[in-house]
């Protein structure tokens, strides 16, 4: 279905007034045009319908695995049945690369399509980054205590075989800019990697990103983000973090297909992260006989083997509905549902939240536990009636975290806030 046809299908092309935004700095609706409702419409409730839930069924883990919308499952659903009716004996090289120039507005200025790679998800983003850099025995690596597997896992696979020292420190739920200090206090001679999440998985944290950055950037000092969490939840540029390497994976936020994400190398540093891992896309020329190998002088030398494009091609077309509601306003949607969960949570005396004080480190992600009760009873308690949660048990914290994105509203919050209420240790 072409893009203009699904829009209108929705009735998204029919003029009028959005609501629950007005006075947000916004662009109006009229301004941005196809996002036109009838008066009185809603955009949320009309976006609400593009995914399968089931009545009664609250998603409320879009940070642990997104859904995706109708019309990208029917699209990359006829492109399957194309490519098996007309096998091609690649891909279309030109699509591809398109995949990666659409990815760029939604990353930040000045990004370079040409370094993007497409890969499987952050997990093997943060692989290639940890893996392919000159780290050698003693050379020091700084993370937090509230880094994923996909992060925690590579590193200790590295402590093993290379040796590398690994130092960590406990974000700070008070203060945000107490994890800068917390950075530069472990930082020595011998820090070669700053490595974190843009967004805990833990609790939503965002830390001082930025300043991070400008810290490992003015001490030589490598920087690298996990962005699983991040792009498609909120405006964000790259550059202005000062990342030399950001990966992610687009089945969350992103609402693309599973098994899709992308690597972000810095221009400059492609000659640094050695492609350990390369095939028949990876390379410009290659002479067998003479032992001679010329990678790509893009990302793409991080990209190898048969590709699944109908995948990237539905990510593509997820893009385009995130890029057509515009993250500032996906952002504004989200956290104003996230801070009145967090404001609900805040009333009941039997819950602790365990996401940042600061309003400016919060994000649509809030995390709680329940002393004395474990959070897996709690998750399969909400369960019961519907509601779908992510326990959290990195660094020990026995937590419940709850996310917020297009598909939920109002209701699902109050829900949720009324399910835990509900529960007494």
């Amino acid at each position: 279905m072409e893009r203009r046809n699904f829009l209108t299908a929705l009735g998204l092309l029919t003029g009028g007034a959005l609501t629950g935004l007005r006075g947000s700095g916004l662009p109006s609706p009229d301004e941005i045009g196809y996002l036109d409702l009838p008066p009185g419409g809603d955009i949320w409730s009309v976006i609400r319908q593009q995914f399968l839930f089931p009545e009664g069924f609250i998603f409320l883990n879009c940070g642990g695995i997104g859904s995706v919308p109708l019309h990208v499952r029917s699209l990359y659903a006829d492109l399957w049945n194309q490519m098996d009716r007309n096998p091609e004996p690649g891909y279309d090289a030109n699509r591809w690369n398109q995949v990666k120039t659409d990815m760029v507005p939604l990353l930040g200025k000045g990004i370079k399509p040409s370094e993007l790679a497409l890969i499987s998800c952050a997990t093997e983003g943060v692989n290639i980054i940890v893996n392919g850099l000159p780290l050698k025995k003693g050379d020091e690596v700084i993370t937090s205590t509230h880094e994923h597997p996909a992060v925690n896992v590579p590193l200790i696979n590295n402590m093993k075989r290379r040796g590398i020292v690994v130092k960590t420190f406990d974000p700070d739920i008070e203060s945000g800019m107490n994890n800068l200090l917390n950075i530069q206090n472990l930082t020595t001679k011998k820090t070669r990697l700053i490595i974190i999440s843009h967004r805990t998985c833990t609790n939503g944290q965002l830390f001082p990103m930025k300043e991070i950055g400008e810290f490992a950037r003015a001490n030589g000092i490598w920087y690298g983000l996990d962005g699983a969490q991040a792009p498609g939840s909120a405006p964000m540029d790259i550059l202005d973090l000062k990342a030399d390497f950001y990966t992610f994976s687009a089945h969350k936020w992103l609402l693309g297909p599973k098994r899709t994400g992308v690597l972000y190398v810095r221009e400059e540093l492609l000659d640094t992260v050695e492609a350990l891992t390369a095939g028949g896309t990876s390379y410009k020329s290659f002479n067998l006989a003479e032992g001679k190998l010329e990678l790509q002088d893009t990302a793409q030398r991080y990209e190898y083997g048969t590709q699944n494009p109908l995948l990237f091609f539905g990510l593509q077309e997820s893009m385009k509905l995130i890029s057509d509601l515009g993250l500032a306003r996906i952002k504004e949607y989200d956290e104003s549902l996230s801070e009145h969960f967090y404001a609900g949570l805040n009333r009941m005396p039997h819950v602790e939240t365990i996401s940042p004080k600061e309003r400016a480190y919060r994000t649509s992600m809030i995390s709680f536990r329940i002393p004395g009760l474990n959070a897996a009873r709690i998750s399969e308690r909400m369960m019961q009636e519907g509601i779908r949660v992510r326990v959290v048990n990195e660094a020990g914290l026995n937590a419940i975290r709850v996310s917020f994105h297009v598909f939920n509203n109002i209701e699902d919050a109050d829900k949720a806030l009324n399910s835990i209420d509900s529960i007494r240790a």
